[in-house]
């Protein structure tokens, strides 16, 4: 009985051998590739490289525009192709606020600013090239201004015939949040072009196809190198990427989410937590009693985050560009401890919290110049604020905008 059981055991190995069956560890490790997470930057190499052999490349990018391990694309394109031009937005190559041209010491390429008194490529800058390539990574909102850089790029490269490529990158925010008002067309900014709701849950490769047919009528030549194994319910932090602070005072994720709505604090007399160990995370003054803010804040019932008080001292920071308010002084705030992603909604705290500061303090303020205007893309936010209209008065405001955004962004999605 056993000679017969150890014969038919011999056979079954034979046929599948024959039959070139995976044993269950390879078929893991298949499975485990066909599944892997890849960027736009490295399917761009693997499986469209097609689009840079024998071009020139002009290369938008900074110290965010790496690779799934760290690496630096400046450096692997580089390597493999010809990069003869380097454009970068706000904040510098390599995120040390140098928004002047020079020749990047590193690779010898020359390097145009797209930050200050030019925005946008001229035809003279693009001489010399055949194809711009972006890579870079944005935080999901409207008034991060490296959406504005591409804007600018894909209208030169419209009007220069270049191929314009995006590196798509995921969204660090809940990848389905949208929120805000949308713009008003007269009060358009560096900080504020698109007519996007401040949060308008798209990756830059998406981003970049609602640009082109919406303004640009489909003339800009648009490639998005798509990442695999991604959608818009992907946890950023699932996907265990390297964080390369993509502005100086991104320290982390978890900064770009709070950023969707505490980033309108800029402004105001109210500290966004610019020279703190948590900026956009931190927020307060010296004239805020943090305690009583964060029970007022707590009546709200908001999802997914709890307001703790806290106090803290701003201190100087090494980048010029916003710089931290009230250094030296001791502020009372919150902490806006984000316990849930997902339900988390930062435009509405904010408001919640501007609310809150403009009743509770007498000396909170907007600043004289209404640049919160531009960051909130209307002046309505302001006026309604500064009327005592409640959280709810002024959310559906701009409900019905919002809503025909979100029907018109699903035509633009890549990602299920």
């Amino acid at each position: 009985m056993k000679l017969k059981l150890k014969f038919s055991f011999f056979i079954f190995l034979l046929i599948a051998s024959s039959l070139n069956i995976p044993d269950t560890a390879d078929a893991e490790a298949n499975k485990s590739e066909e599944n892997k997470f890849v960027l736009g930057n490295e399917n761009l190499i693997l499986k469209n490289s097609g689009y840079l052999e024998n071009k020139n490349i002009a290369l938008v990018t900074n110290k965010s525009g790496v690779t799934s391990d760290g690496t630096l694309f400046l450096d692997v394109l580089n390597k493999k192709f010809s990069v003869n031009k380097i454009f970068t937005p706000e904040h510098g190559l390599r995120t040390d606020d140098n928004n002047d041209d020079f020749t990047d010491s590193e690779t010898g390429i020359r390097v145009i600013s797209l930050y200050g008194n030019k925005k946008k490529p001229s035809q003279i800058d693009l001489e010399g090239t055949d194809v711009i390539v972006y890579d870079l990574q944005d935080a999901g909102a409207r008034f991060y201004t490296f959406i504005n850089t591409m804007y600018y790029c894909m209208e030169s490269a419209a009007e220069n015939n270049k191929k314009f490529i995006v590196c798509d990158r995921p969204v660090i925010p809940y990848g389905n949040y949208t929120d805000g008002f949308l713009l008003d067309q007269d009060i358009t900014s560096f900080v504020g072009m698109i007519n996007v709701p401040a949060a308008y849950g798209m990756t830059c490769g998406e981003l970049a196809g609602y640009l082109n047919s919406e303004y640009f009528d489909g003339k800009c030549n648009l490639f998005v190198s798509e990442m695999d194994n991604y959608n818009h319910e992907t946890e950023y932090l699932s996907l265990n990427l390297p964080w390369i602070k993509p502005s100086p005072n991104m320290y982390y994720p978890s900064s770009a989410v709070c950023y969707l709505g505490t980033c309108l604090f800029e402004g105001t007399n109210f500290s966004e937590g610019r020279g703190t160990e948590r900026p956009f995370e931190f927020v307060g003054a010296p004239y805020c009693d943090g305690e009583l803010l964060s029970n007022e804040m707590k009546s709200y019932n908001l999802s997914g985050v709890r307001f703790e008080s806290i106090s803290f001292t701003p201190e100087t920071v090494t980048s010029p560009s916003n710089p931290p308010k009230y250094v030296g002084e001791s502020c009372g705030g919150v902490f806006i401890n984000v316990t849930d992603k997902k339900s988390f909604e930062p435009l509405k705290a904010a408001v919640a919290l501007l609310i809150s500061l403009n009743k509770l303090f007498p000396e909170f303020e907007f600043k004289k110049n209404n640049f919160i205007d531009k960051l909130a893309g209307t002046k309505n936010l302001r006026l309604m604020i500064v009327n005592g209209r409640s959280l709810n008065e002024i959310t559906e405001s701009y409900a019905g905008s919002l809503e025909e955004f979100r029907i018109k962004r699903k035509k633009y999605l890549l990602y299920n």
